[in-house]
């Protein structure tokens, strides 16, 4: 475990090795933070310890944020959270950079699992592995990665690492796959050296393909191409049908007849479509992998197109004879309320105005189309029809067959819900008036008449 108590401040020749290195990797700072580690011994254990670096109004800070172990299980750290989406965050309020202290920052170390917290640093002293004379010949001046620990530790399990970075494979350095191998058979590493190309040390190579190749004797090139195009083929969803009539044992067969018939695998996907929308039997090799793929494409893509056709002009039908049945249940159901609540027609006498009730939807269209509202829009058919609501129109006595104002009311509240007149306007106080003050006690009063 490491111990708080060995912590030091950055000696100066490792902070002007650090300002170098950021000069170097940062001509301009636009106040962005990073990460530099360098190497040292507490208590006879190496040691990788993490400085944040930031630029602020023209000045340059760095303070130790995260120190790791070779041996230690466990990592400390200091004024830095992670992050999902803005990753490694460090906290500036004790070297006065913000005002305000962050709820991370409060300047104590903690411990951690080593694996966390080990962000991307790269080490500037690392010519300070000379000490230890273990790692004389692990070449680890030449490792690619930032990782150094974790290649320390690789090298300590699997010696062999070091002929794949001499061979100028660093990319697999740390593959147990290739070094597990190489301990049992040093041909392999002949043949890694024999078959070398750019795109091996660049990492191109799957471990897997390396060793197939090499066992196998097989084309390492065609096998790679090969193993590419399945990946790629099981990782996208787009090609879930195909996977589900392609077996893992038909994959070289099916890669191959795709490119005997010059064919995308997008094409073959809307041709599986197809076949199973028309319940074409896909067990059978003539369906699966017909000859001329894009004949069959084209007829398969018509024929499905055709049926959707037909069964979408079945489902019109019906759909518009479920809507004419509902048509004349809404009007059974609407002429029924009316004939229950005809007595009601009769209004209070007044000088100036007449209620009259809707007694069919097509009262109700027309009502609405003359004042410019929503009365007939079917919403109200069908509360009409469902006992919720009725509607009546106001009319001038003197013309009574002029759309004036429509009301809303409710039969079970025995209110007013709405009244509009052309357009949803309020309309004019002394018809409101009336209808509050002599249409609806009327009308209640005769609906208890008609609930005796």
């Amino acid at each position: 475990m490491l111990d708080t108590n060995y912590v030091k401040p950055i000696p100066k020749y490792i902070l002007a090795k650090i300002k170098h290195e950021d000069k170097v990797s940062y001509h301009v700072h636009a106040g962005n933070q990073r990460f530099y580690a360098y190497l040292a011994t507490w208590k006879k254990e190496l040691v990788k310890i993490t400085v944040a670096v930031k630029e602020h109004k023209g000045k340059w800070y760095c303070k130790q944020v995260a120190v790791h172990g070779l041996r230690s299980p466990n990592a400390i750290v200091k004024d830095v959270e992670y992050f999902f989406l803005g990753g490694y965050v460090v906290g500036w309020h004790d070297l006065g950079l913000y005002k305000n202290r962050k709820a991370y920052e409060d300047g104590k170390w903690y411990s951690c699992e080593r694996k966390y917290f080990d962000m991307y640093a790269p080490v500037v002293n690392l010519e300070y592995l000379k000490r230890f004379p273990e790692y004389k010949y692990s070449v680890y001046q030449n490792y690619p990665g930032s990782e150094i620990f974790r290649y320390l530790r690789f090298y300590e399990e699997y010696p062999q690492a070091e002929y794949l970075i001499k061979s100028g494979l660093k990319a697999y350095a740390l593959s147990k796959t290739l070094v597990r191998q190489m301990q049992k058979d040093k041909s392999f590493h002949k043949w890694l050296i024999a078959n070398r190309d750019f795109k091996m040390t660049q990492g191109g190579y799957y471990c897997h393909v390396l060793l197939k190749a090499y066992k196998q004797k097989l084309d390492l090139k065609n096998l790679q191409a090969y193993e590419e195009r399945k990946k790629k083929f099981l990782n996208d969803y787009n090609y879930k049908t195909v996977k589900s009539v392609i077996s893992s044992k038909d994959y070289k067969r099916f890669f191959t007849y795709l490119d005997k018939e010059e064919a995308s695998l997008n094409i073959y996907a809307d041709y599986i479509h197809a076949c199973k929308y028309l319940n074409i039997n896909l067990t059978l090799d003539k369906n699966r992998f017909p000859r001329n793929l894009r004949f069959w494409h084209d007829l398969r893509i018509d024929e499905m197109y055709q049926r959707r056709k037909i069964e979408q002009a079945k489902a019109d039908r019906q759909r518009q004879r479920e809507i004419r049945r509902q048509q004349r249940e809404r009007a059974r159901k609407f002429a029924k309320i009316v004939e229950t609540y005809l007595p009601l027609i009769n209004s209070p006498k007044s000088a100036k105005f007449v209620v009259i009730m809707a007694k069919s939807p097509a009262e109700l269209v027309a009502e609405g189309k003359a004042l410019n509202h929503c009365v007939g829009r079917g919403l109200y058919e069908s509360k009409i029809a469902n006992g919720q609501s009725l509607i009546f129109f106001v009319r001038k006595a003197n013309a009574l067959d002029k759309p004036f104002v429509t009301l809303e009311y409710s039969l079970e509240k025995k209110q007013v819900l709405q009244c509009y007149a052309r357009g949803n306007t309020k309309p004019a106080d002394n018809v409101m008036d009336f209808v509050n003050n002599k249409w609806l006690p009327n009308t209640n009063k005769q609906l208890k008449k008609l609930a005796a």
